[in-house]
């Protein structure tokens, strides 16, 4: 579809050739860094503590665990352990190595990489930035029994910012409000995004398509970030892993098809540790010695991939310190290999029958704690950094670490559990829509808007109605990005995106690659980081490809944050049926996201209510699904000229009636006005309910009706098992009963699947002759009167 590039091949014979991957490339002594002036003590010493602190963290859990914790005796602790002791090296290394405004994404074993992310930005950050950031959780100091004074000296100001990171991690795996996401997170989700964690992720390689939005954010943002996502080797066997490595790769980041040409500014690290959970990637579940070989497949630069010895941590960190580099210069992404070792199981439940004793000890042999104290102790530092290292420096150090976990670990223990009205608390965001920047604010077009005329009754159909509520709101917000399948030149598979990329150029109308769950986990990413991606899914069948990011990632961090973020995002979809496309393009499968809280939901009916609709979702601080039925593309409606929005969550009495409601969405509606014109002359007059929003209901317009007909049927074309048909119905039973004078219809499509046959599937839909035989029936049982 890009006409400056030509597909063309000559079918002569030769050999595709490879570059070669460095391995264990770094053969550095510290006393070599300290030379050629890399590394200085203090830094070694934040190293080593960091290394310290996670591992003290975790042994924390262990002995809990055990009931051998003499901090904590009896107490009880409940949730996952999920540890990385023996990873230590390659998460202090890799964070040490990126910038404190840069982000990071982690994974369920990801304690470590939190309190390293914490750590890096309060020791890396100006003195007036860390003021700022103690003075804004000031409410956690005097839990601690600590105050705050603007005169402190700064390792002071960093020792009480230290502590209340420490503090509120462990109040989260505590199940606590104090912490970071008010205790409704737990230790497989810690974020703090304030700081640039964008969240640990129970979901093996549930966060890849994240760390790929937010690169792609920073790169549009020109910010000069980088993102950093770590996980494990076994998550890289996932389909996302694929799907998110592929959409950063994309080549039309960096051969100028877009304004600039710079590589998405992601550093992929495999963490390495041997075992996916139990299954062991050398020998068994892989055909690979190292997995850093499929850079390979996804760029010529092959990601440029390389294999580092993750229980270094010195390595770890020059690793990750040339990936910034190349980033830098615009030659993104990086695949990192970080081969280290877990030295507990899956977690503390698995009894490692799997693994043979000897090569735990040949790892331990490497334990990059114990390594790298050794290399500290023989090193020389220069004698205005402090001189030698000794072994009560490293004694103090570790007595330093363990004293103040077991003091914050008292603190979390007796902190207040979370309120039970906090429950639901978040399950949709609370926080209002940051206010546009400036420099995003009525962003230019790069030609003159088309206008699309309307005829003598001022319509126009639903495909042009769609199209501009998109051209609208992303001139109002340069924030604004769209992207999906075939949406660029070709303008999506039914049109609605053309004349998008003429108008905004590439950078903000791109195509992507066949990849539904990649997709919508970088539309996750990149609102998660200040973006308003509007993703588009081809079908909505497609959607079941994407379903774990859309109901384990989008409906769920704003809960599983405890408030902290909101994803102002939409996929809009569409809905087939009606076209003899079978089972596999034809379905309604609105009900299954309705099943997902944290998910708004909105099937328009028609062309006003598309356009209001679709650009009050674009404007809404929480994702939406925005399922647009194919057969309404060409219909009619009366859309206003100047600026309107229809808000959420509002239904629509379409035609007053007194005998009957029809509560109905999406194509339907059409059909039931249909109905109504024939029921009418049956003496039936059918009052018609456009519920347009499912999530969030309007239930309160649905009784209303009710109680005025007493008579309801509820009709979409799902099929009927399962159907939101059943929600809407058992809310009037629980909320309207005593109203209803008659049992409530339901028409939907039969339980099966949808057939491309003509005939077969005329009788699989719910129509308008379908609607009128269900309604007359009930009137002629005599249950109608």
């Amino acid at each position: 579809m890009v006409k400056e590039i030509k597909i063309k091949y000559e079918t002569k014979p030769g050999e595709l050739k490879f570059r070669s991957i460095p391995i264990f490339k770094y053969q550095e002594s510290l006393a070599k860094e300290i030379e050629y002036g890399n590394i200085t003590r203090k830094k070694c010493l934040e190293l080593l503590e960091q290394m310290l602190m996670i591992r003290t963290f975790e042994e924390m859990l262990v002995e809990i665990i055990a009931g051998i914790y003499k901090p904590l005796p009896g107490f009880k602790y409940i949730g996952p352990t999920h540890l990385s002791i023996g990873q230590e090296a390659t998460i202090a290394g890799s964070i040490s190595a990126i910038g404190s405004g840069d982000y990071i994404t982690s994974s369920h074993r990801g304690h470590g990489d939190a309190i390293s992310k914490g750590y890096n930005v309060i020791k890396s950050i100006r003195t007036d930035k860390l003021k700022e950031l103690l003075k804004k959780r000031e409410k956690y100091i005097l839990t601690i029994g600590e105050s705050y004074n603007e005169i402190d000296q700064r390792d002071i100001l960093e020792e009480k910012t230290l502590k209340i990171h420490l503090y509120r991690m462990i109040a989260e795996l505590f199940g606590k409000a104090d912490g970071y996401c008010r205790g409704v997170g737990g230790g497989m989700h810690i974020a703090d995004f304030e700081l640039g964690h964008l969240g640990a992720n129970a979901i093996v390689g549930g966060h890849m398509g994240i760390a790929t939005g937010a690169a792609i954010s920073c790169r549009y943002q020109r910010n000069g970030k980088l993102v950093l996502c770590l996980a494990g080797d076994g998550a890289y066997g996932n389909g996302i892993a694929h799907e998110s490595m592929n959409l950063a790769t994309m080549a039309q980041f960096k051969n100028r098809l877009m304004e600039i040409k710079y590589g998405v500014p992601v550093i992929f690290g495999i963490v390495n540790n041997g075992y996916a959970m139990t299954g062991q990637e050398l020998g068994e579940i892989t055909g690979l010695d190292f997995l850093a070989r499929r850079g390979a497949a996804y760029d010529i630069d092959e990601m440029n991939a390389e294999i580092i010895d993750g229980m270094n941590v010195l390595a770890v960190m020059d690793a990750v310190k040339r990936a910034n580099s190349l980033i830098k210069k615009g030659k993104g992404p990086v695949l990192l290999e970080f081969m280290t070792y877990r030295y507990k199981g899956h977690s503390l439940s698995d009894p490692l029958s799997y693994r043979d004793h000897s090569e735990l000890e040949i790892w331990q042999e490497k334990d990059p704690i114990k390594t790298f104290t050794i290399e500290l102790l023989k090193t020389d530092f220069p004698k205005e950094q402090g001189g030698k290292i000794t072994k009560e420096d490293i004694k103090n150090l570790k007595d330093r670490v363990y004293s103040r976990n077991a003091e914050m670990a008292k603190f979390a223990a007796e902190a207040s559990l979370p309120t039970p009205d906090t429950l639901l608390s978040f399950v949709f965001s609370e926080k209002k829509p940051d206010e546009l920047p400036e420099k995003f604010s009525h962003t230019k077009t790069l030609k003159p808007i088309p206008q699309y005329k309307r005829d003598d009754k001022g319509q126009i159909n639903t495909r042009f109605a769609i199209r501009e509520a998109l051209i609208e709101e992303m001139k109002r917000d340069g924030r604004i990005v769209l992207f999906g399948e075939d949406i660029a030149e070709h303008g999506g598979a039914f049109g609605v995106t053309n004349d998008l990329l003429g108008l905004f150029g590439r950078d903000r109308v791109f195509n992507t690659s066949i990849s539904e769950s990649g997709i919508v986990g970088t539309a996750i990413g990149m609102a998660m980081t200040g973006m308003v991606p509007v993703a588009e899914i081809m079908f909505d069948d497609f959607i079941l490809m994407a379903m774990d990011q859309i109901g384990n990632q989008a409906a769920k961090w704003s809960y599983m944050s405890g408030g902290q973020i909101s994803l102002p995002m939409v996929i809009r979809t569409t809905i087939g049926g009606g076209r003899g496309y079978a089972g596999q393009h034809s379905q309604s499968l609105e009900a299954i996201t309705t099943h997902m809280p944290g998910l708004i939901v909105i099937a328009p009916s028609n062309a006003n209510d598309a356009k209001g609709l679709l650009k009050s979702a674009i404007r809404e601080n929480n994702p939406v699904i925005f399922f647009e039925h194919q057969l309404i593309y060409s219909s009619l409606a009366k859309v206003p000229d100047e600026e309107y929005l229809i808000p959420i969550g509002k239904a629509s009495v379409i035609r007053e009636g007194s005998d009957i409601t029809i509560i109905c969405w999406s194509n339907i509606v059409n059909e039931s006005l249909k109905a109504s014109e024939v029921l009418d002359k049956e003496g039936i007059s059918a009052e018609i309910i456009d519920i347009r929003t499912l999530i969030p209901l309007d239930i309160e317009t649905i009784i209303n009706s009710v109680k005025k007909t007493g008579r309801v049927i509820v009709t979409s074309q799902e099929v009927t098992q399962g159907s939101f048909a059943a929600e809407i119905i058992t809310q009037i039973q629980e909320t309207a009963f005593d109203y209803l004078d008659a049992p409530i219809l339901r028409l939907c499509a039969p339980n099966g699947i949808p057939p491309s046959a003509n005939n077969l599937e005329k009788l699989f839909l719910p129509d308008a002759e379908k609607i009128v035989r269900i309604i007359k029936n009930l009137f002629i049982s005599g249950r109608g009167q």
